[in-house]
């Protein structure tokens, strides 16, 4: 009877005990956003202090003790003054914190004024200071052997003389209990009726990946340059950027830790984890455990498909089977719980960063998530203009990520133009001793005459032009020997002139056979019909013309003229032979006089266009299109 009285009123203690663990699920939100990111992450232990000058008792389990090696885990005390918060420092990180002695039977909250707190003093005379992993300071508690003391706290309302250790990061606020860290240990008692019920605390910390994908892109401030000699400087723009990121493997983990206060081992013990959205975790083996005296601890995990977007608190219980505890008497089966609320999560990047290259200026830098988004990257390069046609340049940047090493590219092409090798003369050869042969023993009498008196239907600048080979050689001698620098419309004439003869004679049929002591064209023209050549007219160069020797000079495409913008001719770009064409209209722009031509009614801007189109070409200099 004596056996069943004692039962029935550890069960009356046990049942409230459980209640009151139970309301730890009621926890409330109590850290600032920036005091959170300063919590405990490692675990924290208690121990003795045999050296110590006060509370020097002995551990009653975990031993050894001796007078220079204390255990640095113990779990079971004789007296509340002989429980010290243990050093360990590698388990937390240099900085401030407070400790806080809790009742288990209340919820577990170390501020102060909370129902639970056992502690007497003032949460601010209960701190302490790291420093490379040794304590330095406290502020009113005693500091021996790197161990800090927990008294002054009064008695636990537990029957087995359990209480509840809290470390958290000092902020000078109220905490949140999730950034703290927990642990259960005895003080031994007279009075304790059979075998004593298990407590149970745990830690809690939610994890996610998040990986990110990069993408580039490249641009350059011009794609084409067309110029006669020098070098093209091209600005090149080179961008990374990344995407919000994919999460995936999101996790809550820890330990569950079971704290068995009496000397002998309890067994039928089941551990299990819960989130508040119903996630089941699994814990290690946490089925028909036997748990030692002390801290027993499972590891558990769960497994969630997204990252959680409200709080998430997260409940552990372990329960027990009616047994006799040897040598501590009889325990009845019952069930305890702990609740960790607001479970923390924290990223794992995965390719924050990515190093970006490119293939002519090299190692452009290293971009990573919080940088610019996207962040752009600015260099030259100066390319070489050919002495003639075109040259491509293809130039390509990539990124590669630091940790899948995923990549990526964007390229540009830029192209740059020196003049086409048209094989064109000037106005200088047409008057010399080789330029006047070829008319005089070329001209196919009257096809060249009649060529020349047909542009412009017959009204157009050359309409008076002989077709008899040594009148017509005459005939050109004096139009490009009266050229004048003072009037546009006669060197326009002349131009013009020279590159209806370029045009004519490049044209097909000619042979190697001489007339005479004459060459043929085939000697000084190309054949290839210069009269489909297709000039760009819109990067036209002011020449300087000398009518001696031919020669003209338009360096580094500075000025150019754009004919089409201008008005001076209707597109870009033209045959040479469209463009005799239009210049020998006699409704726009020539006025249907061979005597005193005018081109574009007196335009000189126009006239003046139009004569370096012809200049440009009799020289070699002009741009073809591509």
């Amino acid at each position: 009877m004596l056996r069943f009285t004692k039962a029935r009123m550890l069960r009356t203690r046990i049942s409230g005990l459980l209640a009151a663990l139970l309301a730890f699920s009621g926890l409330v939100m109590l850290l600032s956003a920036t005091a959170a990111s300063a919590g405990v992450t490692k675990a924290v232990s208690t121990t003795t202090n045999v050296t110590a000058s006060t509370g020097n008792g002995a551990c009653l389990n975990g031993g050894p003790n001796t007078a220079t090696g204390d255990p640095t885990n113990c779990n079971i005390y004789s007296a509340k003054e002989d429980v010290w918060l243990s050093g360990l420092p590698t388990d937390l990180a240099d900085g401030t914190y407070f400790l806080a002695v809790l009742d288990p039977g209340g919820q577990n909250d170390p501020n102060d004024g909370s129902a639970g707190l056992l502690s007497t003093d003032s949460q601010a005379d209960r701190t302490f200071t790291l420093s490379n992993g040794q304590i330095t300071s406290a502020s009113t508690h005693e500091v021996f052997n790197n161990r800090v003391q927990l008294a002054p706290y009064t008695d636990t309302t537990n029957p087995g003389g359990v209480y509840i250790l809290a470390v958290c990061a000092y902020t000078g606020s109220p905490v949140d209990p999730s950034f703290c860290k927990f642990d259960a240990f005895k003080v031994k008692t007279n009075d304790v009726p059979d075998a004593l019920p298990l407590t149970i605390v745990k830690d809690a910390n939610g994890a996610y990946d998040n990986k990110y994908t990069w993408a580039t892109t490249k641009s350059v401030d011009k794609t084409t340059v067309r110029q006669i000699g020098g070098s093209a400087t091209f600005n090149y723009t080179v961008t990374a950027g990344h995407d919000m990121g994919t999460i995936s493997n999101v996790t809550v983990a820890g330990t569950i830790t079971v704290f068995n206060p009496n000397a002998g081992a309890v067994g039928g013990v089941d551990v299990t984890d819960v989130l508040s959205n119903g996630t089941v975790c699994a814990v290690t083996g946490g089925s028909d455990a036997t748990v030692a005296t002390g801290d027993n601890h499972f590891a558990y995990r769960c497994e969630l498909s997204s990252k959680p977007q409200a709080q998430l608190d997260n409940t552990a219980s372990v329960t027990w089977v009616d047994q006799a505890v040897n040598p501590d008497g009889f325990l009845i089966g019952g069930a305890a719980d702990f609740t960790f609320s607001n479970v923390p999560f924290t990223e794992n990047p995965i390719d924050e960063c990515t190093n970006v290259n490119d293939s002519f200026a090299g190692a452009l830098g290293q971009v990573c998530v919080g940088d610019a988004n996207p962040k752009s990257f600015l260099y030259s390069r100066a390319i070489p203009v050919p002495a003639n046609d075109c040259q491509s340049y293809d130039n390509t940047a990539t990124f590669i990520t630091t940790d899948t090493g995923a990549t990526g590219s964007a390229s540009q092409t830029v192209t740059v133009c020196g003049p086409a090798k048209t094989g064109a003369l000037t106005i200088g050869f047409w008057k010399n001793t080789n330029g006047q042969g070829l008319v005089k023993s070329y001209c196919q009498n009257p096809a060249l005459g009649n060529y020349l008196k047909g542009l412009g239907g017959g009204s157009g600048p050359y309409a008076n032009a002989p077709v008899a080979c040594s009148d017509l050689a005459t005939y050109v001698s004096n139009i490009l020997n009266g050229t004048s620098a003072t009037n546009m419309n006669v060197m326009l004439r002349a131009q013009m002139l020279s590159t209806a003869l370029d045009v004519w004679f490049s044209g097909p049929g000619w042979t190697a056979t001489k007339i005479g002591t004459v060459k043929p064209p085939s000697s000084f023209l190309s054949h290839n019909n210069l009269g489909t050549f297709k000039m760009n007219t819109m990067a036209v160069c002011p020449m300087v013309d000398n009518t001696t020797t031919g020669t003209a000079t338009c360096k580094n495409n500075t000025p150019s003229t754009d004919a089409v913008a201008s008005g001076a001719l209707p597109t870009s770009p033209m045959a040479m032979q469209a463009i005799l064409d239009f210049a020998s209209t006699t409704s726009t722009p020539f006025n249907g006089s061979t005597s005193s031509s005018v081109w574009y009614a007196g335009d000189r801007t126009k006239q003046e266009i139009l004569k370096n189109v012809y200049d440009q070409f009799n020289n070699q200099l002009a741009f073809g299109s591509f």
